[in-house]
């Protein structure tokens, strides 16, 4: 009881003793006491005496020029008297503030600045505020212009280093401030705004923006400091401008790292909120955007983003924003391995989506890699949200899910999509998806005929019911470029080295063929060896059994097209096949169908994603039977060849594998040769034996 006592009585003195202090550019450093009637002449000279916790150093109106940072002590505060106290300095080092308030992590500072006017002398000067370390500091009401590298700065660490902090500082708030001109960008970008380190931080009612400077040196009006590391803060009832993308820098109005429980609202942003790390942590989301208005006012010729989410993203809520003459309104840009989960994309609205160049640049939301692929998506939800690309630049997609490894429950419903030149969805590969839903969306003009484009397979689970469709386009040329050209091309980039050459064994053994050279089988080894491997990597066992039997019959069909007589003469020739063979043919094709459609059917985990029993089976069947014939230099082999490439291609194709649909057009191509070649070599041989 008397510890409590004496507490009280020591806040009491604190709160009836607490002292205001003046300075004036009329007053005297020297004989000057501080008091209203004898105020001191400079800000330097009243926080180096000013150090009574509760005090106040008052600004009267004028402009002060300071030669030194001022260090502001714990628990005392600086007011002016709004946009005519200026302060200057001639501050010229790089990294100096004019004032500074640093004290070790977890310091309670209970103090403000507020009323003051900042000028960074026509940024000669390089910071306005430093504030490190401390808690319960409050800046508000403040003008801060013209500053060449930062204006005011607000960190959880006390020595400025990357990384998150001991002990966040917490309770701070920056509110009804004007920051303007005071970011700079030389290969880093600074912040007019930078924060890190922060539990609880409050930005609202201010007005920040960067746009002053010339192309390429504009830094961001809000960033993070020290790595970030911000937690439960909030930013509200902002104006956030940064200059146009200029293809030089970033379009960043904010980028912040490392957040948890972040929620931005209320805002109008020109720019894009580019967020880096999210994790929840111990609150409900790990960020929370809503009710914003972001986008330029007019659509660019460079891209403009939205939002931004980097890295891995957990739990995160975007509703009820407007999103504006952007090029790519929603942009997870990941990582190798990042993992995207728990997200809801809600009622926003999405308009003029596009980049003013011609280019068809755009996605309304996008799935992308930076430095990296086989990111994890998992429980998507894109639910009643407007999606309209610009009527003239009609940007190429809607949704694209690109690059990911694996995404589990894709959900699209009640959504607006219109005028997405190449289609509203598209997602490559997407075989890695295990569950897509899309319903109830509306759907108008839009390429690939208002229907999904997949490349490189098909999800394993998927539902596309009671859309509705309008206008939509098949074969423009946009659709044709991004549906099929794109596709086979991105086949070729992602083919490695030991599939090409596997492609091109392949190829030059079916030439081999044709010229009945014994050389086929040792290069067709070369191919399903190769591919024996790559399906052993990729854990595809019925792959790679398929080319164990093709491997088997290569060498198999070496030994008996090698087999010579006593006069080394070949004892193999071509030759057409009886009726009776024709029984065994079929016979053999019908067992192989069977067996494969039912491990197709029942053991499809083991057999590339995307698999069509049938479709499959019969491929594979005419190809085995064709592979056997071969070895026996039977015309009819090809035959079998013709039409497993004939099945192949179709099905290929709506697999969306554009490249292997290529690679069997040409296979296609060559059986026809094949066939031409050896009923030409039968016939001679069949006319000689016959007289």
């Amino acid at each position: 009881m008397k510890l409590l006592t004496a507490l009280l009585l020591v806040l009491f003195a604190h709160t009836c003793f607490a002292t205001t202090w003046y300075i004036s550019p009329k007053g005297n450093d020297i004989n000057g006491s501080g008091s209203i009637n004898n105020p001191w002449q400079s800000l330097f000279k009243a926080t180096s005496t000013v150090t009574n916790p509760g005090d106040i150093i008052h600004v009267i109106a004028g402009t002060y020029v300071e030669r030194t940072t001022s260090t502001l002590a714990v628990g005392v505060s600086i007011e002016g008297e709004g946009a005519v106290s200026v302060i200057q300095s001639t501050l010229a080092e790089p990294f100096v503030p004019i004032i500074a308030a640093t004290s070790s992590e977890g310091t309670i500072g209970n103090q403000h600045i507020s009323n003051i006017k900042l000028d960074g002398s026509n940024r000669t000067t390089s910071w306005a505020i430093e504030q490190r370390g401390r808690s319960n500091f409050s800046i508000h009401d403040c003008t801060i212009i013209n500053f060449d590298e930062t204006g005011v700065f607000i960190g959880g660490r006390n020595d400025n280093t990357a990384g998150e902090p001991a002990v966040y500082a917490k309770g701070n708030s920056f509110y009804n401030n004007t920051l303007t001109n005071c970011a700079k960008y030389d290969g880093f970008g600074r912040g007019c705004l930078a924060i890190g380190g922060q539990e609880g931080l409050l930005i609202y009612n201010n007005t920040i923006s960067q746009t002053g400077r010339a192309k390429g040196t504009n830094g961001w009006p809000v960033k993070g400091c020290n790595e970030g590391f911000l937690k439960g803060c909030k930013i509200y009832d902002n104006k956030i401008t940064k200059q146009a993308f200029d293809g030089s820098t970033w379009d960043f109005a904010i980028e912040l790292f490392d957040v948890s429980g972040l929620e931005i609202y209320n805002n109008t942003i020109v720019g894009s909120v580019d967020l880096n790390r999210q994790l929840k942590g111990d609150y409900a989301y790990s960020v929370y955007i809503h009710d914003n208005i972001i986008g330029p006012v007019a659509m660019e010729a460079k891209m403009e983003n939205g939002i931004i989410l980097e890295y891995s993203t957990e739990t995160a809520i975007i509703s009820n924003n407007q999103l504006r003459n952007v090029g790519v309104a929603i942009f997870f840009s990941c990582r190798s391995l990042s993992n995207i989960t728990d997200i809801l994309i809600k009622k926003n609205v999405c308009n003029n989506i596009g980049v003013a160049d011609g280019s068809h640049q755009g996605f309304a939301i996008r799935f992308g890699s930076d430095g990296g692929k086989n990111h994890y998506i998992a429980d998507f939800f894109v639910d009643s949200n407007i999606f309209i690309g610009n009527a003239k630049e009609q940007p190429y997609w809607g949704i694209g899910i690109l690059d990911a490894g694996k995404a589990v429950n894709i959900n699209i419903r009640n959504n607006t999509f219109k005028n997405f030149s190449a289609g509203y969805f598209v997602a490559n590969p997407a075989s890695v998806i295990d569950t897509l839903v899309i319903e109830n969306n509306s759907l108008s003009g839009n390429g690939n005929n208002n229907s999904p484009a997949f490349t490189a397979g098909s999800p394993l689970h998927y539902s596309n019911k009671n859309n509705t469709t309008s206008k939509g386009s098949v074969f423009s040329l946009t659709s044709i470029k991004m549906n099929i050209i794109k596709p086979f091309y991105e086949g070729l980039k992602n083919t490695g080295m030991l599939e090409y050459i596997a492609v091109f064994a392949g190829i030059l053994s079916v030439w081999l063929s044709r010229k009945e050279n014994i050389y086929v089988y040792p290069i067709g080894l070369i191919n399903t060896i190769i591919y024996i491997f790559l399906s052993f990597d990729q854990g595809l066992l019925g792959e790679a059994s398929v080319n164990f039997y093709y491997t088997v019959m290569s060498i198999y069909g070496w030994m008996l097209w090698s087999k010579r007589d006593r006069k080394k003469h070949r004892v193999l020739r071509v030759s057409f096949s009886t009726h009776k063979e024709w029984l065994t043919h079929l016979t053999f094709f019908a067992i192989v169908f069977i067996i494969i459609f039912f491990a197709l059917s029942y053991l499809k985990n083991n057999f590339a994603p995307g698999a069509i029993p049938w479709a499959d089976a019969f491929a594979s069947a005419t190809a085995f039977t064709g592979m056997w014939l071969m070895t026996k230099k039977k015309v009819e082999s090809w035959y079998w060849w013709i039409a497993t490439n004939v099945a192949s291609i179709p099905l290929y194709f709506v697999k969306h594998f554009m490249f292997t649909t290529v690679y069997y057009g040409v296979l296609l191509i060559m059986a026809v040769w094949g066939l031409y070649e050896w009923k030409k070599r039968a016939l001679r041989r069949k006319i000689r034996v016959n007289g």
